[in-house]
């Protein structure tokens, strides 16, 4: 009896060990970890800080976002207003991807109700973080990091890991890191780094203001 116990403990600790990288690897690219931070002075993070005046990672097209900020580095960091999208990995999921087209726009999110813009202008293939800015001025705007894993597909064994619509609607999402408006916490003044969404290998990467990357703009949130 004693040896039959034992085994099961081992297997259920061998069980528990297989699951743990894929939520640790999820986490990662959702970002779950920064959402129990706030930041304090000197660009710094602060752990289990709660900012009852800070607003959602989702910016509002109006006249006053929902989170005002004053510098660089003091981007409060919160959870996005709305259910993550789930892609199709083999089986009935909550809240599954799904697209509709919006005249002369893109496409809005069924889940989230962001409207992504498509098709981008050319430049938009390669621009300075500067650059991304302007290409998505006007009442377009640099999506945050959560806003942004919303389009990746991991489902895809291969090819680009975006879903499906930007990959087959021409022209088609480039194979390449996208810009987020996220900073990367610590903020360096001097490195000035922000996430970037890779569709090509589905991950995450830190990426310096003066560099270059692909450009996808958005509108909107609930």
């Amino acid at each position: 009896m004693a040896a039959s116990s034992a085994r099961r403990r081992v297997l259920f600790a061998l069980a528990g060990a297989s699951v743990m990288p894929l939520a640790l690897a999820c986490n990662g690219i959702i970002g779950l970890s920064d959402y129990t931070r706030g930041e304090c002075s000197g660009g710094e993070l602060c752990e289990d800080v709660v900012d009852p005046d800070a607003g959602p990672d989702v910016q509002q097209d109006s006249e006053a976002p929902d989170v005002k900020t004053d510098a660089s580095g003091t981007l409060p960091v919160s959870w996005a207003a709305w259910p993550m999208p789930n892609y199709d990995a083999g089986g009935a999921v909550d809240n599954p991807i799904g697209y509709d087209a919006v005249a002369n726009q893109g496409f809005e999110d069924r889940v989230t109700k962001l409207v992504w813009r498509h098709p981008m202008p050319a430049q938009a293939s390669s621009a300075t973080y500067e650059q991304a800015l302007e290409i998505c001025s006007g009442s377009w705007r640099l999506p945050s990091r959560i806003e942004l894993v919303t389009l990746l597909d991991l489902s895809a064994s291969s090819g680009a890991k975006a879903s499906d619509v930007f990959k087959t609607t021409a022209p088609a999402m480039p194979r390449s890191v996208h810009w987020t408006f996220s900073e990367v916490r610590p903020f360096d003044p001097v490195k000035r780094e922000h996430w970037v969404v890779d569709f090509d290998r589905g991950g995450l990467a830190k990426r310096e203001e003066a560099d270059t990357a692909a450009v996808r703009c958005v509108r909107g949130g609930s």
